[in-house]
């Protein structure tokens, strides 16, 4: 899949390709409308991410001019103006989608998914060959179920063949498709990928060559054979040199696509290292426009220079993935952006806290890490407010068993070194990082720097079992959508409810086998398939739709969140969510009516709904379900349960499709 970036800000942009270069698009950049302009005349692109306010013709006029040259690529707004008239001029421009700075990587990816599964280049849940499967959505290659570690670049000229069999490619045309305008290979690049990529499914176990050569054309996808053989040509590409499938495993374990993500995470803490340099000049300029202001002498020009500055860095800081610090950023735009009148020596007060608040937030270093290619970000729980997400999902010999992603952290609190020891030999095949705690104070300390994504509690472990449970029940207490797995010498039903009433999430009686114990945390972590759902969410609670988001995308859920009701419509229309959650109470349109539109148009009727509200009374929710919800939330909401009431109405889905894929 090729993209296109249109961004002035160079910070966001380096950070945006290297992002979604690690899912494995090709991205080419542009930094004014004219030059985008040539780009899209010159190649075919699979979609555009446009930024609004940009040199020259702005990104809304852009877009119109796209339209009316009848150019039908997908277009996603990327941009720092959340006012509701920028998003209905955006949709009224052609915009098929609008992401407002700062964003959620794992959001973002999930909507460019969205959009490329309803455009022309219909990104499938799975492309087939015999028994050569490659997923587009989780950008993973399978023969017989098991991993083919690919390139990037191997990865999508296998794609490519596949989304389009029997069509001949000529190598200027690979060029273009799957290198960017950045990269300037010559045609032997395509030669050195085709064979690299022929011998890596030689060494998988194809006995069939997939990829014809067409002499004097170029390459296509051959028919699927019958039981016809191909060794020839494997042979002669492979320099005739025949592999076996553990040489295969053993030489790319470490050079697959796992390396990929790690470099990319790499670039993006260079391009981290490289910012902060004009990043401090930024703050310099911020610092001296608040000076003048306190002293009623703030030049217009200064000003304007200060709010193109705070702008700007909305969407750097977002990209880099800092989305407190970019809303920190935003505050002090607004605070620019107030009249004259207005702007007075009080309001350099509070932009000189914005700016300490930014300065200290920025001083830190974030922990950067790829998303994994299903989307599923997962939030830091450290004692920063740098968010962060989880690395992609490990390779690791696994057999059929579901592995967690590879940076997810399990916190073992035990006294018995024997099995610290064997869990933490257990743990590589988990692709998990275990850290251990011998006693209750290690593991609040522990707890202090840095949240784990599950916690294994033995209720024995070094103090009394009430120590324990008191561990348990303050667990609970504080970080409710954290996974705990109870291990106890102790059995009998009285225990195991006494372990349930504090809010264990799994109880495993004494003594437990390390790969049972991992299975339980596999379990929690990755429920049931339906978790992969994507959501909406409407409500006009900002704050409440921060702290939905945050407690649901670490579940895996692909969560889209909308403020303002009136943009409801579009916003169902470019998501297609699985399920949908609507406050009853919202200025505009409210959740009731929102249900009725829902349920009466044969297209959506289908679609759950979960209402949340803070109405308890009877009438509004016999209102509620007479309108056809199939359920409904009291607030103050308890994520725990209100996840179990998602799980449970996905659940009941199957019948009738099939979760995270698009409607028809």
């Amino acid at each position: 899949m090729r993209l296109l970036i249109i961004e002035d800000d160079r910070d966001t942009v380096a950070a945006l390709v290297s992002f979604l270069s690690a899912q494995l698009f090709t991205i080419d950049a542009a930094h004014n409308a004219k030059s985008a302009l040539e780009l899209v005349e010159t190649s075919q692109y699979d979609l555009i991410v446009l930024d609004v306010m940009l040199p020259g013709l702005d990104g809304i006029s852009f877009c119109r001019q796209l339209r009316t040259q009848n150019q039908r690529v997908p277009i996603l707004l990327l941009t720092a103006k959340d006012d509701p008239a920028d998003r209905v001029a955006g949709f009224e421009a052609g915009a098929d989608d609008y992401v407002t700075k700062p964003y959620e990587r794992s959001e973002l990816l999930a909507r460019i998914r969205a959009l490329l599964r309803r455009g022309d280049t219909e990104l499938t849940e799975e492309l087939c060959w015999g028994e050569l499967q490659l997923d587009p959505n989780h950008c993973q290659v399978t023969y017989q179920s098991k991993p083919l570690h690919l390139t990037p670049k191997e990865y999508k000229l296998l794609e490519l063949f596949l989304r389009h069999p029997l069509r001949v490619f000529d190598r200027q045309t690979l060029l273009d498709r799957i290198w960017s305008m950045d990269e300037y290979p010559g045609e032997e690049a395509v030669t050195t990928q085709i064979r690299g990529l022929r011998r890596k499914l030689q060494m998988a176990g194809l006995t069939s060559n997939p990829i014809e050569t067409l002499y004097g054309l170029g390459y296509r996808l051959r028919s699927l054979p019958e039981e016809r053989q191909d060794d020839e040509e494997m042979r002669k590409e492979g320099n005739g040199t025949l592999h076996s499938q553990s040489d295969h495993s053993q030489s790319d374990s470490t050079s697959g696509m796992d390396a990929d993500y790690t470099a990319a995470v790499a670039t993006i803490q260079q391009m981290w290292q490289g910012f902060q340099e004009r990043l401090q000049e930024q703050l310099e300029t911020l610092e001296q426009a608040i000076a003048h202001l306190t002293t009623n002498s703030l030049d217009p020009n200064l000003r304007q220079h200060a709010q193109t500055i705070a702008h700007r860095l909305i969407g750097s800081l977002g990209a880099f993935g800092i989305p407190h610090a970019a809303e920190l950023a935003r505050q002090i735009e607004r605070v620019l952006n107030a009249s004259t009148a207005v702007l007075q020596s009080e309001s350099a007060v509070q932009l000189e806290t914005l700016l300490q608040q930014l300065r200290c937030i920025t001083q830190r270093s974030p922990i950067f890490a790829v998303p994994s290619s299903e989307g599923a970000g997962t939030r830091g729980h450290g004692d920063t407010e740098i968010e962060e997400d989880r690395s992609p999902r490990g390779y690791g010999d696994t057999g059929n068993r579901e592995v967690l992603a590879a940076s997810s952290i399990v916190l073992m609190i035990d006294d018995d070194p024997t099995m610290l020891e064997s869990m933490q030999a257990e743990a590589p095949n988990w692709a998990v990082h275990l850290e251990t705690a011998s006693d209750l104070i290690g593991a609040r300390e522990r707890l202090q720097s840095r949240m784990p994504n599950a916690i294994v509690l033995d209720l024995t472990s070094s103090n009394t079992t009430e120590s324990g449970l008191t561990l348990l029940a303050q667990l609970k207490r504080q970080f409710p959508t954290i996974p705990v797995v109870v291990l106890s010498g102790q059995g009998d039903l009285s225990k195991r409810v006494e372990v349930a009433r504090l809010g264990a999430n799994a109880f495993l009686q004494k003594p437990a086998m390390p790969s049972e114990v991992f299975q339980v945390v596999t379990q929690l972590l990755n429920p049931i398939e339906a978790i992969a759902a994507k959501l909406l969410i409407v409500d006009d609670d900002s704050v409440l739709l921060t702290r939905l988001q945050a407690n649901l995308e670490p579940r895996g859920f692909q969560v889209t969140t909308l403020a303002d009701p009136t943009l409801f419509w579009q916003f169902l229309e470019v998501t297609c969510p699985d399920l949908l959650l609507l406050d009853v109470s919202m200025p505009g349109f409210n959740g009731i009516e929102l249900c009725q539109v829902v349920k009466s148009d044969p297209h959506w009727s289908q679609l759950p709904v979960l209402f949340l509200s803070a109405h308890s009374d009877a009438s509004t929710l016999h209102q509620a379900l007479a309108v056809g919800a199939d359920d409904y939330v009291l607030k103050p909401i308890v994520e725990a349960d209100l996840i179990q009431r998602i799980l449970k109405r996905l659940g009941q889905l199957s019948d009738s499709f099939t979760v995270g894929k698009s409607r028809p």
